[in-house]
């Protein structure tokens, strides 16, 4: 990956806090790059053109542009043409690599974005290499964002997503009037990288708060008791979470949820085991043990070796219920 930036040298000492000029006044009214149209982007990307954005659109699959496109984004043709003359640019991908290659590639964002844009990636990735890329963007004259998001795709669909922004102080107030244009609530929750810190942070919890509500309706359901029945017991009990109430894994107990759906749509398992990686690479870099993490990665492993990692995480429901003692 290209590290290199074919910029005036001159952008390099200029102070970005000339840049508030650039700040609007509602979440609105911007000509917005966006990258990565799966199934969180392809609805932000909704949201934003209805709360009256200008969208430019990029994604690898065609059948995604198209349904942009009838939204009423243009579609791209490369990372370049999305990035140029943009307010802001945008990204939702799946991993760091990604990231990386179309901010800091060949024809990528950070070689022509224009100077002050606001650079936002909302994808969970490594908060290191987050904040990297920060220093770098300023160096060239770009205000550049971590903003994860959660609120999973029901978030996405309904604008309700909540942003975990990590950035220079200067730069959170134009985040802050911009991305209600996709969600509800919009965190600061520090410098460059914290966004993401706090994302891995939040999926790990998920993912191991899944596999325990995996377990207790399984062991429900065999010793008799309703998995309809049960949630609503835990709805109204100290275990009561996210994963149970909101997102229950056991097909038939809630409806519009990814289990009702074959387990389609929603989070892939694979996407939620990168996120553990990314949990224990940096528990490694502070010498901190995460047990339970290492055994929720341990499960969704081997609902990829079933062949389900494509599936959303909720399906370790099924690797669950089926393990002997």
């Amino acid at each position: 990956i290209c590290l290199m930036f074919n910029r005036s040298a001159h952008f390099a000492s200029k102070r970005l806090s000339t840049l508030s000029k650039a700040a609007f006044s509602s979440c609105g009214g911007r000509d917005v790059g966006f990258i990565g149209l799966g199934n969180m982007g392809i609805h932000m990307v909704r949201h934003c053109i209805n709360n009256g954005n200008n969208l430019t659109v990029f994604d690898v699959n065609e059948k995604v542009l198209q349904q942009a496109e009838q939204m009423g984004a243009k579609v791209a043709t490369s990372v370049k043409e999305v990035a140029q003359g943009r307010d802001v640019v945008m990204t939702i991908v799946p991993n760091t690599e990604i990231v990386q290659e179309l901010r800091l590639g060949t024809d990528g964002i950070f070689e022509n974005a224009r100077e002050g844009a606001l650079i936002i990636d909302s994808s969970t990735i490594s908060p290191t290499a987050s904040a990297e890329m920060s220093e770098h963007g300023e160096k060239i004259g770009l205000r550049v964002v971590d903003a994860p998001v959660c609120g999973a795709q029901p978030g996405a669909m309904a604008g309700t997503l909540t942003f975990l922004v990590g950035c220079k102080d200067e730069y959170f107030e134009d985040c802050k009037s911009f991305l209600p244009s996709m969600g509800k609530k919009i965190y600061h929750t520090g410098a460059p990288g914290t966004g993401q810190v706090a994302k891995i942070c939040n999926n790990l919890m998920l993912a191991i708060q899944m596999v325990a509500v995996s377990e207790g309706i399984s062991l429900g359901e065999k010793l008799g008791l309703d998995p309809k029945i049960l949630e609503q017991v835990i709805g109204d009990s100290t275990a009561a979470c996210w994963a149970m109430n909101l997102y229950n894994p056991k097909p038939g107990v809630k409806e519009n949820v990814p289990s009702a759906n074959e387990y389609n749509g929603g989070f892939a398992t694979s996407l939620m085991k990168k996120d553990l990686n990314l949990a224990l690479d940096g528990a490694s870099s502070v010498d901190l043990h995460l047990g339970f993490v290492s055994k929720a990665k341990e499960y969704l492993t081997e609902v990829e070796k079933l062949g389900k990692g494509e599936k959303d995480f909720g399906y370790v429901y099924q690797y669950v219920k089926d393990l002997k003692s």
